[in-house]
């Protein structure tokens, strides 16, 4: 029996076509498209005309792949972008209308779990309170967690496209930039700053997105550039990650274009992301973080097959 998932999310869409075999997933393909769905739109609730065709062409490929690979069952699962957008529900009908795909829409808490579930397939997260996080286009996920439970989750409408939209307009960004960034995350993240305080958190885990480009673009300066093609988790070099933000952050798009590790559809956006990342490093003074490779997607499948 195999699942396919689709993840609809603001910047990537993701397919995984999964099975399992003696209660472990295993992936058989996962493909990754970047549709841009929010573009342009996402701090106007709207899904722009051209990012929503993309998304049809895509969905409709997507389609074809799985029914090519003789899956049972298709699960689609649309987040920030479709969930806040205006149109959010007229997409969902016209993907039903040219693929048949049906899209569940789900809200920022589920998302979380799933990232939960998903995250904790990959990698340790041991007994003490951690950290996890997930940065998206339209949204950021923050969940404190151990390997057996959720503590407190909240899903925050600060994904990378939100935010570059919003502050990003000098080449390279600005330190104005930078602060109005930071001042802003400090003022939309008091839940989190509040819940934190309960635990004492030292280590971070970051689901896939803007930590696999990080952990992408250290392993190419320092390493071979090949640990992260067959492992489900990176541990990072405190020392490292710190030169990689500040190299960032200095950078224009061209040189960012540039940088061994990072795909081009990433180096627009990674600017804000790292700064995201680094806004939460510092505030909760982390010492211990690590990369997880699954996130949503895989969250999806292995809750599919559980509950079989």
């Amino acid at each position: 029996m195999k699942v396919a998932v689709i993840d609809i999310g603001t910047n990537t869409f993701n397919l995984l076509i999964a099975a399992q075999e003696n209660n472990k997933l295993i992936l058989e393909k996962i493909e990754k498209k970047f549709v841009f769905l929010g573009k342009g739109g996402i701090n106007k609730n709207i899904i722009q005309e051209d990012a929503f065709q993309r998304g049809i062409k895509t969905l409709k490929s997507f389609s074809k792949k799985a029914e090519k690979a003789g899956v049972t069952k298709i699960i689609a699962i649309a987040t920030s972008a479709v969930r806040s957008a205006n149109n959010g529900n007229e997409f969902v009908n016209e993907v039903f209308i040219k693929t048949g795909i049906n899209i569940t829409v789900i809200s920022g808490n589920t998302e979380a779990e799933y990232i939960y579930k998903g995250a904790r397939s990959a990698t340790k997260f041991g007994t003490d309170p951690i950290l996890l996080m997930d940065i998206g286009g339209g949204s950021t996920e923050f969940i404190i967690c151990n390997d057996k439970e959720i503590f407190w989750k909240q899903s925050f409408e600060i994904g990378v496209i939100r935010l570059f939209e919003k502050f990003h307009k000098n080449d390279p960004i600005t330190k104005i930039e930078i602060d109005n960034i930071e001042a802003y995350l400090q003022e939309q993240l008091s839940p989190l700053f509040i819940a934190i305080k309960q635990f004492k958190i030292k280590t971070l885990i970051g689901s896939a997105g803007a930590f696999t480009s990080l952990a992408k673009m250290i392993e190419y300066r320092y390493n071979s550039g090949e640990k992260l093609i067959k492992t489900s988790e990176y541990q990072f070099d405190m020392n490292h990650y710190h030169q990689i933000h500040s190299y960032v952050i200095k950078t224009t798009l061209e040189e960012r274009l540039e940088t061994p590790g990072l795909i081009k559809q990433r180096a627009p956006i990674i600017i804000v992301g790292t700064i995201l990342v680094n806004f939460i490093i510092s505030h909760l003074k982390i010492e211990n973080f690590k990369l997880a490779r699954f996130a949503l997607k895989e969250g999806v499948a292995s809750d599919y097959f559980l509950n079989l």
